[in-house]
Order: C-alpha cells, then structure tokens, then sequence
C-alpha cells in the first residue's frame, strides 16, 4: 500500500512539474493576422427556460470586428418561455429555430440535428457552440478564427461574474478554483498537446472533425468526459484557450466536472480500451489529487519513512526520507510557480485553498445515508398524500401491439408512472413536478428496448391545453378523422389511445 502511495504521489509530482515548467515560457501576444485564414464560421446559441440574457449575447455576436459575411448564427429556442421579439426581427439576418415541443429535447439533440442539416452545407469550416446567459468579447469571433488554425476543437477562459460586485464566500472559492484551473491546469495541457475535459457551454469543433466523430451525446458530465474520451481515442486533443474569453453569472455556475466516484468509474471502465497515450493520459489525468490528498500522502510518507528508515519500491529501489522531502519540496515550489502562471493574487490564496473544504463538504453533503437523514428530517413532520390511477395502454415494437396497464401516481402532488405487463412492473425512478413529465420518463425507458408507448401524449397529432393546473394532463385531439368538419375540437387525455396514433418526430418541428 505505501508503494502505490509512494508511486502515486510520485508520478502527480513529476506531472505537475512538467505543467509548471511548460508554463514559463510567455504566450506570444502578437499575431500575424495576414497568414490566418478568413474561416466561415457557423455560431450556435443554445436557449432552454427563460430567455436570460439571450438578447444581449445575440446583439454581441451581431457587433463582431469579425468579416460579418464570414460567419452565420443560428439561434435554438427549446422550449424557451416568452423569446425576445428581438431575435425574430429579419433584417439582423439569424436563423430561428424554434422547437415548441411538448418538453424540450435537449441540448444534445438539438445541437445533433442542426449539425446534421449543416453536414453539407458549401464552405462551413467550423461550429460554435454556445448556452444562452453568456456574454462574449467584441474580438470573440476573430479569436476564433485564430486558433482555428491551432487547434481542431478548443473551448474560450469562462469567468463568472456576478451583478453586484461583492461575491459570497463559498462563490469566491468556486470562482476562485475555476480560474485557477482554467488558467493554468488547462492551459498548460494545451501547451503540452494534451487534452481537456470539453465543456459543452461553450466549445468549437471544426466541421470535418464533427462529420468524422458523429453526432453528439451531452446529456451529462460523464457524456461529456466519454466525449472527450472518443476524440482522444481519436488522437484529437481539446484545447483550452485563455485568449478567448467568455463570460456567465455565478448564478450560472457549473464546474462541469464529474465526481470522483464518477471519475475512478471512467478509469475503471476505459483503462484497458485507450487506443493511444492521449487518450491513457487523459483518463489517468482523471485521478489527480488535490492539494490536501497531496499534504496528507507526503506526511504520511515522511513520517513512515523517518521512523522506520524509508521504503522500496518495486521491491528493491530504496527510497529514504529525504528523497520524499526533495520530492515534497519540488511539487511545493512548482506549486508557487502554478499560482503567478495562473495570475491568482495573494488576497485570492484564502479562496483556492479553501475548494477541498468545499468539496469534502460537498461530497457528505450527498453522501447516502446522510442524504437520507437530511431527507427524514425535513420530511418527518408531513403527511404523504398518495393518489393512484391505473389505466390500460398499449405497446408496440412496430410490428405488434401489446395490451398493458399504467399506474398514475401523485405522492404529495408530484408525480410517478409505474409501468405493468404479464405481472412484471417498472417504476419510473424520478419524481416529477409534471404527470407529463413522468410519462416522459417512461416513453424513453421503453424505447431503450426499442418499444413505444401509444398515448396521446406521445402522438403527434396531440396538443396540450394550458388549464392552469400543474399536471397539465388534458390536451386536444388534432387528427383528420373521416367526417371531421375543420375547427371541431376534440377533447382528450394524455394516457388516452386510438387507432390513428402515429408517433411524434421532433425532426420534423425544424
């Protein structure tokens, strides 16, 4: 055990050295603009919920010091409540598309099919992708086009800033840690040709590159890291570019990386599948400490080693109790070194040193069994209220339907779906706001098994009433039928069924 100690502590010192000796030497400030290529570029701008600041980022990207006839926005409202009228204005030339579906689907899926509609589009040469509630430089796009011809695919520095200019404690350390790995952390594995963990905010990826990886899957941190995985398998490393710089309200705060149980199960996962060394080193890279394990493994080693004489490694390499101390010392300077390369001031040490605490407390925070307590405590003093309706339903693999039941639950207003079929039943694992919501839930499950649930709310012929209640389970019927007269309203359920159910298609709202 005090061997893999040893090595692991050995190997996150030599790393971190390398990071801080890459760092010495200065970015070149002065570009020579003339040797550059004028790319066509095709801006992204990914909008869900409330509008936000979407109109001021969209008003940023049109005022750019870059060839305006050199790059396009395309604007994706998913399921966005009250859109600025500002964005639908024809002469600022964007492209709205507008998917009023009954749920949003996603950034994943939205930015998949506007990538394929674009595949062949004459004379693209990259995407940006960015969230709605950024804002962005006068000079972001000319960046852009810059390091396009550095790096295949790359993300812009986010700094969070917040309205008032006094932060929170705990918001200044997040801030804090996030500049310091952005700065420095990913800068210098830039530098070094390795790759970053991809943060879907904000990236850009050229166009051959993303017809060649395929379509995307972001549906959360560990899609993201998979991601970033599947372009490193293809020796593709994600750059991260302190010169373009990008900027979110803390209250948007999201450190975008997976936690380490997350992290060791990647590792665990992918270590014996990497097809190259990037991609080996990015998964390892995974597992690096912070600065408390790094304290405790080094005084752990020293005092081991300065009582009991030191260790071997590998069986009969001796390592004494100075070779550690020489060791310590190393990473401690590099350390220092890390902290000017990143620009973090002295009144800011406070705030980084302090991020284990806040994710230590973090992680028992939502540990289990203190989560269950928590949940216990706050929930000891209410009275659950549970209603439940079953109704039939019918399933169908395309070819033949099946004739099952659904349990309608409402436990305390929110709302579960329990799924039956021959006396074997499935129950959907989240609690939702929405009945809709939880049939949602249950529509993906099957068609995991390649299976479609036959109800109104997922025909596309189905329109949702807006009367007010939570649920929103009434809707109307929209279907042709024989001797239908135009403008009759048909009155009916989400969980209801007919013979004229055709399933939706999202594609087809574009």
């Amino acid at each position: 055990m005090i061997t893999l100690i040893y090595l692991y502590i050995t190997v996150f010192t030599v790393y971190f050295v390398l990071l801080s000796l890459v760092s010495l030497k200065s970015e070149k400030k002065i570009r020579d603009k003339y040797t550059s290529k004028d790319s066509n570029i095709c801006v992204i701008v990914y909008a869900s919920g409330e509008a936000g600041t979407l109109e001021y980022l969209i008003r940023q990207l049109k005022n750019q010091t870059y060839d305006k006839l050199r790059y396009t926005i395309y604007v994706i409202l998913d399921k966005v409540e009250n859109p600025p009228e500002f964005i639908f204005q024809t002469d600022l030339g964007i492209n709205v598309v507008n998917i009023n579906n009954m749920e949003p689907i996603g950034k994943s899926q939205a930015y998949s099919i506007i990538a394929e509609k674009l595949s062949e589009a004459p004379n693209l040469d990259a995407y940006v992708f960015i969230d709605a509630g950024s804002y962005v430089d006068s000079d972001f796009m000319e960046n852009v086009n810059f390091y396009l011809t550095k790096h295949p695919v790359f993300m812009p520095i986010v700094n969070y800033i917040a309205e008032d200019t006094e932060m929170k404690f705990w918001d200044s350390v997040r801030v804090t840690y996030t500049r310091y790995i952005s700065k420095f952390i990913y800068n210098a594995r830039t530098r070094l040709g390795l790759t970053n963990l991809i943060n879907t905010d904000a990236f850009v990826i050229k166009r051959d590159l993303l017809n060649k990886i395929g379509s995307f899957d972001f549906r959360d941190k560990i899609s993201e890291a998979n991601y970033t995985l599947k372009l490193a398998n293809e020796n593709i490393a994600v750059g991260s570019i302190n010169d373009i710089k990008l900027y979110r309200e803390i209250e948007n705060f999201d450190l975008r990386i997976p936690s380490l149980s997350k992290r060791i199960s990647i590792f665990t996962q992918n270590w014996t599948k990497t097809k190259n060394l990037k991609s080996f080193e990015y998964i390892a890279s995974l597992l690096i400490p912070n600065w408390l394990v790094c304290t405790l493994c080094y005084a752990f080693l020293l005092s081991h080693t300065y009582h009991f004489g030191g260790i071997k490694v590998l069986g009969f390499i001796p390592v004494g109790y100075f070779t550690v101390l020489i060791s310590a010392l190393t990473l401690l300077l590099a350390f220092s070194a890390s902290l000017f390369h990143a620009g973090i001031h002295s009144k800011d040490y406070l705030y980084l040193f302090s991020y284990p605490l806040y994710s230590i407390g973090h992680i028992v925070k939502n540990f289990p069994p203190i989560r269950g307590i928590r949940n216990i405590v706050q929930n000891k003093n209410r009275k659950h209220t549970v209603e439940k309706m079953e109704t039939d339903v019918i399933v169908t693999d395309g070819k033949q339907d099946y004739m099952c039941k659904i349990e309608l639950i409402s436990d305390d207003g929110l709302a579960r779906v329990k799924f039956i079929n021959r006396g074997k039943s499935y129950t959907t694992k989240n609690n939702h706001l929405r009945m809709v919501d939880a049939l949602k839930e249950l529509s993906q499950k099957l068609s995991d098994y390649g299976l479609s649930l036959k109800i109104c709310q997922c025909c596309k012929y189905f329109q949702h009433v807006v009367d007010g209640s939570t649920n929103m389970v009434q809707g109307q019927c929209k279907c042709p039928m024989t001797g239908r007269l135009e403008g009759d309203i048909i009155p009916t359920l989400i969980w209801n069924t007919c013979p004229k159910f055709e399933k939706q298609n999202v594609v087809n709202l574009f």
